[in-house]
């Protein structure tokens, strides 16, 4: 039993390209021949040092973080502070480690249980983390953009907007600006901007629904050799007969109840739009939302499943979050005619 690698050396043996501290690796790979990168490397230094000195302050050093990932090791860290009452969700959640990939693609994935290995091993691509920080700062100016009425100022945000949604869609064009700041060197952002907070919450809600989610598949057996166990109360009352996507809906459940209701975050309107925002970024990469694939329901299906757990939390919140998502959509919709074929988030008239 002691003989068992844990999950986070079983990611190191596994994945090629693995590392063992993500922001390091990225501060070590920043040729710094000019200014500009002798800068940004000089602030991801400083960021790691400060890393360092959160982990020995809270005596989680590096060697037992849960990620190779800072950010995501906190997140996981805010699961395991937010439980309360349930010491074996708690001890079992301390089992958890995510590791962060260079691989390009849209990918968090679950990883099957090893009788060799000990503990749950989740893997995440850093395009997806990127997607889900770029896609954040987009609908950011939208959020903020409803909760003001001034028309002059509401068009002072529709550049800001059209550049972060042209990131999204075009690494060419994220990869070009990319360059540009390192010639330059970074602008300075207004850390006390109502935007900017908004972008950063949304992150930060988006990221924990999606980690909550492959922790579910986990919880759930789904990841177990020996055959799945899921709980009756994560599978919505008319899903498919469709085992894996019975699996997709409860994960779903999961994630929602994890990272929502036990985090107390049930009157955090931000929050209970993260996850709706997730399905939303992911349509993005699908030109058929509205259809199922062999081991995925279809991301409208997971769209309205979620929205109900949002309206049994607050029905207004949930009415006022399905009006922002369709108001979103149709942005999309109207500035790429044609990319989806169906207004496929709206509900079908009886």
């Amino acid at each position: 039993m002691d003989n068992k690698e844990s999950a986070k050396e079983r990611f190191l043996d596994t994945f090629l390209g693995a590392v063992k501290d993500w922001d390091k690796h990225l501060a070590e790979s920043i040729n710094s021949d000019d200014d500009a990168n002798h800068i940004i490397k000089e602030n991801l230094q400083k960021m790691i040092e400060e890393q360092e000195n959160h982990g020995n302050a809270i005596g989680l050093g590096r060697e037992v973080w849960y990620s190779n990932d800072y950010f995501i090791h906190c997140l996981i860290l805010d699961f395991i502070s937010d439980v309360k009452g349930d010491q074996d969700l708690v001890d079992e959640l301390k089992l958890i480690y995510v590791g962060k990939l260079g691989n390009p693609g849209l990918d968090a994935e679950a990883i099957n249980m090893d009788m060799e290995s000990e503990g749950y091993l989740i893997k995440i691509s850093f395009e997806m983390d990127l997607n889900i920080l770029l896609f954040s700062n987009f609908v950011s100016y939208h959020l903020y953009g409803m909760q003001i009425d001034d028309e002059d100022e509401i068009k002072k945000l529709l550049p800001g907007a059209f550049e972060t949604f042209l990131l999204f869609i075009d690494k060419k064009e994220l990869l070009k600006k990319t360059e540009e700041i390192l010639q330059i060197g970074p602008k300075e952002r207004d850390l006390t901007s109502i935007r900017v907070h908004i972008a950063s919450e949304l992150f930060e809600a988006s990221m924990k629904f999606l980690l909550s989610h492959e922790i579910g598949h986990h919880f759930l057996k789904h990841t177990e050799s020996n055959g799945r166990n899921l709980v009756s109360k994560f599978i919505p009352t008319d899903a498919t007969s469709n085992q894996l996507h019975l699996d997709e809906f409860a994960a779903d459940n999961f994630g929602f109840d994890l990272s929502i209701i036990q985090g107390k975050k049930e009157s955090n309107k931000t929050f209970l739009l993260a996850p709706l925002i997730v399905i939303l970024m992911l349509a993005l990469f699908d030109r058929t939302p509205e259809e199922p694939s062999q081991t995925h329901p279809s991301l409208r299906d997971r769209y309205l499943n979620l929205l109900s757990r949002v309206s049994e939390v607050n029905e207004q919140v949930a009415s006022e979050h399905q009006h922002f998502f369709d108001f979103v959509a149709s942005w999309i919709n109207g500035l790429l005619p044609g990319y989806w074929k169906t207004e496929w988030w709206k509900p079908i008239a009886e």
